[in-house]
């Protein structure tokens, strides 16, 4: 991967390793997160590290990419996701997690302008898109602010408990 892509002075993109599974299954774990994510059981320690130890570099044959997003220490900040990938449509979905206590700071859009550059120049990706549930307002913003666009709206889309709400979804062309 091309480092001037992945990486800026604040932050880096790094493919995962195993010595990441517990970290992954931290963020995985977070049940505040579920609803946002559409996880219904949590993943276990080891299914990440299995995850992590047959890792697919080529994302077009996994049909994703994860990439761990670290300072130039190396201290892991949270995770950046290109999945649902088409090299048909050349389109993909993009998630962006970033741990609670560095939110705030501008690394999830600086995260994402790294991720969109490698899928525009790496993947040769035409357009990104964010699904993001109703209420998740801090998201919602990153997005607005990185110019993606509203472009639908899945009604009741999400159910959980007795509550539903709606899935919001986002595009970007990328150029």
């Amino acid at each position: 991967m091309n480092q001037r892509i992945l990486s800026n002075d604040n932050i880096i993109l790094r493919p995962v390793e195993p010595e990441d599974a517990e970290f992954m299954w931290g963020v995985e774990s977070d049940s505040l997160q579920w609803v946002q994510n559409s996880i219904v059981a949590p993943f276990s320690r080891e299914n990440l590290l299995n995850y992590a130890r047959n890792y697919e570099a080529s994302p077009f044959i996994a049909g994703q990419i994860r990439l761990i997003v670290c300072n130039p220490k190396g201290d892991r900040l949270g995770i950046a996701d290109l999945f649902d990938l088409s090299p048909q449509h050349r389109t993909a979905k993009v998630g962006i997690y970033i741990l609670p206590e560095f939110r705030n700071s501008g690394i999830a859009l600086e995260a994402l302008s790294l991720l969109e550059d490698y899928a525009f120049h790496l993947l040769n990706l035409r357009q990104l898109c964010a699904e993001i549930v109703e209420g998740n307002d801090i998201s919602i913003a990153l997005f607005l602010k990185a110019g993606y666009e509203h472009c639908g709206t899945l009604k009741n889309w999400i159910l959980s408990g007795k509550h539903s709400y709606s899935l919001l979804l986002f595009q970007k062309e990328l150029v």
